[in-house]
């Protein structure tokens, strides 16, 4: 396949190869797999960007719970506390956790989300690029090329290792989500393909120890 990689040191060089962003080389990657045409490819994440904002905005505007009714109320809590006080991570901060928790509690509820990279983990990708698209101004088209960049990521580690929590613990889904939406910040805010793949890398290190592994 012309635009496959396994690994970032791969995805570096097929960037430089053909002097496209790690966006642009994922889409053409997807197309080549799928036999699908870019327009294509890009229409299906268009409907994964939408289901994942609803999903966000979803816990925070309506009253959910979760199917056992442990969980719902959270993403709430965290935007009322943004409104009454200072928050030690800061307002844009509170802003992705009130997303990525909404998602999760739209998941808990069984209402409808996109597993990125599972469902476990669905929350850390929406909450981190459509906070940062909505605070920075950035539009559909640039969030779906983020999500693209974030994807080149989900396919490096699932091509490497594993995205199941039962196989990998935590770290192969809440670490593998974080690194990808770094990948995906990073290409949005204006990085090269080496500071998005570096960011990857950093987050997979600093996420470990941190959970159940």
């Amino acid at each position: 396949m012309k635009y496959n990689f396994t690994s970032g040191a791969e995805l570096l060089e097929k960037c430089n190869e053909f002097n496209m962003s790690m966006h642009e080389i994922c889409l053409e990657r997807e197309a080549e797999l799928s036999g699908l045409s870019k327009e294509e490819v890009r229409e299906k994440m268009r409907v994964s960007l939408n289901i994942m904002k609803a999903a966000t905005e979803k816990a925070v505007e309506e009253d959910i719970k979760s199917m056992g009714g442990l969980i719902g109320g959270e993403a709430k809590k965290l935007t009322k506390y943004r409104g009454l006080s200072r928050s030690v991570c800061g307002e844009l901060m509170n802003k992705a956790m009130v997303a990525a928790m909404g998602t999760m509690e739209v998941n808990a509820s069984m209402g409808l989300i996109v597993a990125a990279p599972t469902a476990g983990s669905c929350g850390i990708l929406p909450g981190a690029v459509v906070t940062i698209g909505k605070e920075y101004g950035f539009n559909d088209e640039e969030m779906i090329d983020a999500l693209f960049a974030a994807s080149a990521i989900g396919a490096i580690i699932t091509r490497n290792a594993t995205v199941s929590g039962a196989e990998g613990g935590c770290q192969a889904e809440t670490g593998a989500a974080a690194a990808m939406a770094s990948a995906g910040i990073v290409e949005m805010m204006g990085g090269s393909v080496e500071q998005a793949v570096h960011a990857a890398s950093h987050c997979l290190q600093t996420v470990m120890g941190l959970v159940c592994d």
